[in-house]
């Protein structure tokens, strides 16, 4: 629906945010709770190599820090090979802190309890939004973790073809780990989904702009 080349327009923009909202609508009455329940029904996290498909979005973090100190050091020299991956830096900073926003704003409660004893929909039947409210327990909407790993990986996508089948599996192993340790409803990791595509396809389609014409 986007087009890499430009920025999407606020057409394409509130038409993909429709279809992502319907998808969430749905998600919400029927598939998140069944997703949950037959997650935990199946104990998935016996599988230890769920809980490290997570742990990638820890390295895009990592990595992303690093690069920005690299970027700082060596901004002299040769910027122009190294301003696609500023792009996936960016992407990745600025999904960091809508996400975050977002959280705050929809206060969702999470799938699982698993820290400081979160109220959660396996342990006490707790479901549903809480908007602006603050703290752990209503954090899980958007996924943090799809967002950051969808924002990295669409930047990739769109600065570096030949990897676009290494940056989709990353993605998805991202999702697949959150939804089998339980960690995130699908609707979350859709929301997140949107989110980080649409970031990156900003700030990689403004970057292009600007560096065309720059050699205009």
């Amino acid at each position: 629906m986007y087009s890499v080349a430009h920025p999407p327009t606020l057409q394409r923009m509130l038409a993909s945010l429709s279809l992502c909202a319907a998808l969430l609508v749905l998600c919400y009455f029927a598939v998140d709770p069944a997703i949950a329940f037959w997650v935990d029904r199946e104990n998935f996290r016996r599988f230890a190599v769920f809980e490290y498909f997570t742990q990638g979005v820890n390295l895009i973090v990592g990595l992303t820090a690093l690069y920005y100190l690299f970027f700082a050091c060596t901004y002299a020299r040769n910027r122009a090979a190294r301003r696609p991956w500023l792009g996936v830096a960016n992407s990745v900073a600025i999904a960091i802190f809508l996400k975050d926003a977002l959280k705050f704003v929809f206060g969702r409660y999470w799938p699982a309890t698993w820290i400081n004893q979160n109220p959660s929909l396996l342990h006490d039947h707790a479901y549903g939004f809480h908007p602006f409210h603050a703290g752990i327990a209503y954090q899980s909407f958007p996924s943090g973790h799809t967002t950051v790993a969808v924002a990295a990986m669409t930047a990739i996508w769109v600065n570096f073809p030949r990897w676009r089948w290494l940056a989709v599996l990353a993605a998805l192993l991202v999702v697949t780990g959150l939804l089998a340790e339980d960690y995130h409803f699908v609707g979350d990791c859709i929301a997140g989904a949107w989110l980080g595509a649409t970031v990156a396809l900003y700030v990689t389609a403004n970057s292009r702009v600007r560096r065309t014409q720059l050699h205009l």
